[in-house]
């Protein structure tokens, strides 16, 4: 990666930062509006019926789902619009025409629009399908140890917005502490001098289980604040390369490009040894931003989860 890459790199990825932060407090908000929005009532139904899918399914309808996750669309869109504004800075004479700006954002443009659904939508199913499976896995959960209706309510509802891998690591965590044996809890960060097995031991068994509750519950949410960092970041990223993209496609339309000149993408990649292989090999490709990279996709890292390569957009004199 050469100087001018990485600086390109570090400060929309810097950009990402801050507009992720924004999304990752959305995300929470939808988190604690879904949980409002699911009755202890129908959650205790929910556990006493047989039928887990089914009566999850009754719970979460997309409707619910629509009310809870309407911060999230606003944000998402608002990250779009900003990363249409931030990328104008790199078209050529920063998207005037004439010295009048005429690059702009139009929530109107069937590039925009589409731009919002895809983002959206993926979101929006990655999410509700993650808090289901959840949901589910915990219900299943509770009727395997026979927890009452009450404990099982209060657990489900703390757990909205845990991934469902992270759902066995909270009760493993919950195991290892009741048991003393810390196989793998010693090495999570939450666990400091205050929450020591030492400290456990001295205390009565009424007051241990109590420490117990209360490091499972904030691991629990560290757990679930950390997804939201994780998911909204993809998000903001997606949202970033879609914006890239609507900006250089509305430069060509407006006459912003000059004359004899083409638009080009490059795939950058910070280089690594937390990049994959796969996307080593596609660094500083260069093709036409209309055509796909050699691997097919039109957007460096399209489709990849947690991916940090970007795409620096330029002109070029058309034929060269």
């Amino acid at each position: 990666m050469t100087a001018a890459q990485l600086r390109f790199w570090a400060r929309v990825n810097r950009r990402v930062a801050v507009r992720s932060n924004d999304l990752a407090r959305a995300t929470l908000l939808a988190f604690e509006i879904l949980r409002r929005a699911l009755p202890e009532a129908e959650l205790a139904r929910i556990i006493a019926r047989r039928d887990v899918v089914g009566a999850i399914q009754a719970a979460l309808t997309p409707e619910v789902f629509d009310r809870a996750f309407s911060p999230v669309r606003t944000q998402v869109r608002e990250n779009l619009a900003d990363a249409v504004r931030y990328h104008t800075r790199d078209l050529p004479n920063g998207g005037k025409v004439d010295g009048v700006l005429a690059v702009t954002f139009d929530h109107l443009s069937p590039n925009v629009i589409t731009a919002i659904r895809t983002i959206e939508t993926s979101a929006l199913e990655t999410i509700q399908s993650d808090v289901r499976e959840t949901v589910r896995l915990l219900v299943e959960q509770s009727l395997r140890e026979k927890l009452g209706s009450g404990s099982a309510v209060r657990e489900i509802k703390a757990a909205i917005g845990l991934p469902p891998h992270a759902v066995d690591y909270v009760a493993n965590l919950r195991e290892e502490l009741t048991t003393g044996r810390l196989a793998a809890a010693s090495q999570r960060a939450l666990l400091d001098q205050r929450f020591s097995l030492r400290a456990l031991e001295k205390l009565s068994p009424a007051e241990r289980e109590a420490r117990i509750d209360k490091i499972v519950a904030l691991y629990r949410d560290a757990t679930i604040e950390n997804n939201a960092v994780t998911v909204s970041r993809q998000l903001t990223v997606d949202a970033f390369k879609q914006g890239q993209s609507i900006a250089w496609d509305d430069a060509k339309d407006k006459g912003v490009i000059p004359d004899g000149f083409q638009v080009m993408k490059q795939w950058i990649g910070i280089g690594d040894e937390r990049e994959r292989e796969e996307h080593l090999a596609m660094n500083n490709e260069i093709v036409p931003a209309d055509q796909p990279y050699s691997n097919g996709q039109m957007r460096a890292g399209e489709g990849d989860w947690n991916c940090r390569c970007l795409d620096r957009y330029f002109v070029s004199r058309a034929g060269v």
